[in-house]
């Protein structure tokens, strides 16, 4: 139950903390939306809602259970073969069951978490229902930010889970059975999310991404240098996004090191390549750097023309450290 590895990290956040209190106080809405790009642990923060909400504590049994969809009054949407997407067929199965009546909970819970914007449509569909609510049904969807109608987000409660102090996430990744050095290069690209950090911790192709842009600062002198070099991102293209965080860190912790120490760094298994690297970019030269890693992501949103991107940036790094040498 790969809930349960969140419950502890979930369970200190301010998101649980407001909703356990609406739950005390017999203040539950009718709807809310979850606020994260952190989908996995959005599941759990529900999962832990709808344990609170029933018990009025968190039984490990009944978590469980819950987040194995062992009731038929918890509903998850979009179903299994709808690639992720919400449809007007599913609005539809909504606006249809929400007022029958709960079998085994004193609520039927509708989790709605696609992994595409929900359409206009589908959104109006479901306005109806959330306007005029059944008091024995609650919608609890998952949002990454601004992708719902006014119309809809105005009537749900809106709980964001914020993001998550590194050294916890760093700590949750070991105590559950990630090896320190993995736990360290996956929690400094997380962006605080839990669920990505055990996604990139469990993908040996996230580990490579690192080792690509290291390899690249520690190797590559001179621009006939570079193409060899890039030939090795390009090839890494699904992971070019990470590859550019990577460089991103790297070079804040060079920076970090030069004006405060070793005890600054973030990447602790790299502390010996980052002194060595602190001999050669200094500063000033990480801090004009670190904009064209921004433009270089930029581009790769729009664009996502890996070749051209990876080597105008590896070029650019190049040409910096060159003119700040001067």
């Amino acid at each position: 139950m790969s809930v349960l590895r969140y419950k502890q990290l979930i369970e200190s956040s301010h998101a649980f903390g407001e909703l356990c209190d609406d739950c005390r106080r017999g203040l539950c809405k009718h709807a809310y939306i979850f606020r994260s790009s952190d989908t996995d642990a959005l599941s759990t923060l529900a999962a832990m809602f709808i344990c609170f909400a029933e018990h009025g504590e968190l039984k490990e049994f009944e978590l469980g259970r819950i987040a194995d969809g062992g009731y038929v009054d918890i509903v998850r949407l979009p179903r299994e073969g709808k690639n992720g997407k919400m449809d007007v067929e599913e609005a539809s199965y909504i606006t249809d069951s929400a007022y029958l009546t709960p079998t085994e909970l004193s609520t039927k819970y509708y989790i709605i978490s696609p992994t595409e914007p929900i359409s206009e449509a589908v959104q109006n569909k479901l306005l109806k229902t959330l306007e005029e609510p059944p008091e024995s049904a609650r919608f609890i969807i998952f949002s990454a930010g601004a992708d719902l109608l006014p119309t809809v987000s105005s009537r749900c409660s809106t709980v964001r889970l914020e993001e998550f102090p590194l050294d916890k996430i760093e700590q949750t990744l070991v105590e559950s059975g990630v090896d320190y050095v993995s736990a360290v290069f996956a929690t400094a690209v997380s962006h605080g999310n839990i669920g990505t950090a055990f996604t990139v911790a469990s993908d040996p192709s996230n580990r490579k991404a690192y080792e690509c842009a290291m390899n690249y600062l520690l190797g590559v002198k001179r621009s006939p240098q570079i193409l060899p070099s890039a030939s090795g991102m390009i090839a890494l293209k699904d992971k070019l996004d990470t590859v550019l965080d990577y460089f991103e860190i790297i070079f804040r912790d060079i920076a970090a090191f030069n004006e405060w120490g070793a005890d600054a760094v973030v990447l602790k298994p790299s502390v010996s390549d980052i002194i060595t690297l602190s001999r050669e970019f200094d500063t000033r030269t990480c801090l004009r750097i670190m904009p064209l890693i921004t433009r270089a992501r930029d581009r790769l949103r729009l664009y996502g023309n890996a070749a051209s991107i990876t080597d105008e940036l590896l070029f650019s790094i190049l040409e910096v450290k060159a003119k700040c040498r001067k």
